[in-house]
């Protein structure tokens, strides 16, 4: 298995740890933070690491940043059966077995709404979809399954290039 990276979202080597599948400005001044509860999890230290240092910035008006906890799904791991689909080349860097980097964070903003990522996971996806709604109260957050994108690497928002309507 293949470490953890020590920044970013815990295992994320496809992107080698991208911001936008670990935090993002949900406005100005308010950050989304990947965050997991469970001590035993690498994302753990991670996210306070990160929520720390937020902690002491400011944004471009010197006011402090407001951080919103979002949470990260549980683990979720590469099958056998899914490592078998992959062929050579897609299996050079990936093993079955090792964790995916999957996070609600790596969302796309779109005008009026916002694409989540889910993977299944009633609890979590809807825990996740909840504080993505208190964050943009003025969009529709439409979760959707995207664990087929997770298993090549990113999400949702790795895979676009938004440009929405601006106010």
């Amino acid at each position: 298995m293949r470490k953890c990276n020590s920044r970013g979202l815990a295992f994320d080597h496809d992107t080698n740890g991208h911001i936008d599948n670990f935090a993002c400005f949900a406005r100005p001044g308010v950050v989304l933070l990947a965050w997991s509860d469970d001590e035993s999890d690498p994302q753990y230290a991670i996210s306070r690491e990160a929520q720390d240092i937020l902690s002491k910035e400011v944004d471009a008006k010197g006011r402090p940043l407001q951080i919103i906890k979002l949470p990260c799904p549980p683990p979720l791991h590469r099958t056998q059966e899914e490592w078998d689909t992959l062929d050579d080349s897609g299996k050079q860097h990936r093993q079955a077995g090792e964790r995916l980097a999957a996070s609600y964070a790596n969302f796309y903003i779109c005008n009026g709404g916002i694409i989540m990522p889910a993977f299944g996971l009633p609890d979590a996806d809807s825990a996740a979809q909840q504080v993505l709604e208190a964050a943009f109260p003025d969009r529709k957050v439409v979760a959707v399954q995207t664990r087929e994108i997770v298993l090549g690497g990113g999400n949702v928002h790795c895979i676009t290039q938004q440009q929405p309507l601006l106010p």
